[in-house]
């Protein structure tokens, strides 16, 4: 016998939710929103192509181009991730994630793991007060794959002190180093973005090389 749907189990919408479903503007407006966000995207990549001259990567790091994502559901929003430079292996990771979340942030983050962890842990643990007088975060959970603040997963380099800071290095197997800006600063993120970048790369380096 087929199935039907009866009345009690038919959804309910509330005012504010029927207000959305005749809504065709927000979904136009939406993917006008979304070009300009790839045009601003492209302008970050462009960006930090400018700055890759400047330093010697490790083996691997810049085989491939930047690469640009979207998805519908991060933490049942929608977001942009540009990955670049990017080596995401099964265990050795070097990659800086450019991503905006819907109704969040625009984010900036340096993911290390596996050998290119260990290669600039002697670095990093040289420049722990410069780490600490920073005003970007640290990740802390046990996973490298969320991008949330809250305190569970980021915190902030300058809460810790430099026994904490050492010890998140040199116990954990990845490194995540992060800064967030409000959505209205959008027009500056293809500057916010290299500078960030170069920033968190000056605390890998021991010498002018990175290499």
């Amino acid at each position: 016998m087929e199935n039907r749907t009866t009345a009690s189990e038919n959804p309910n919408f509330s005012p504010r939710e029927m207000f959305f479903l005749g809504d065709k503007e927000f979904l136009l407006s939406k993917i006008e929103i979304s070009r300009k966000l790839e045009q601003l995207f492209a302008e970050v990549e462009k960006n930090l192509y400018s700055i890759i001259p400047k330093y010697s990567w490790p083996a691997g790091v810049l085989l491939r181009s930047g690469k640009l994502s979207k998805g519908e559901n991060y933490q049942g929003l929608p977001y942009y991730i540009l990955d670049y430079p990017r080596k995401f292996e099964k265990q050795d990771v070097f990659a800086f994630r450019t991503m905006f979340w819907w109704g969040n942030f625009f984010s900036a983050t340096l993911h290390l793991g596996g050998q290119h962890l260990e290669s600039f842990k002697d670095a990093l643990n040289t420049n722990l007060e410069l780490l600490v007088s920073s005003d970007a975060y640290i990740g802390v959970n046990s996973t490298p794959w969320e991008y949330h603040y809250q305190s569970d997963n980021y915190k902030k380099l300058s809460e810790l002190n430099i026994d904490q800071l050492r010890n998140t290095l040199n116990t954990k197997p990845f490194l995540k180093l992060s800064q967030h800006w409000m959505l209205d600063r959008y027009l500056e993120l293809p500057d916010l973005v290299p500078l960030t970048f170069q920033e968190m790369l000056s605390w890998l380096m021991k010498s002018e090389d990175i290499g």
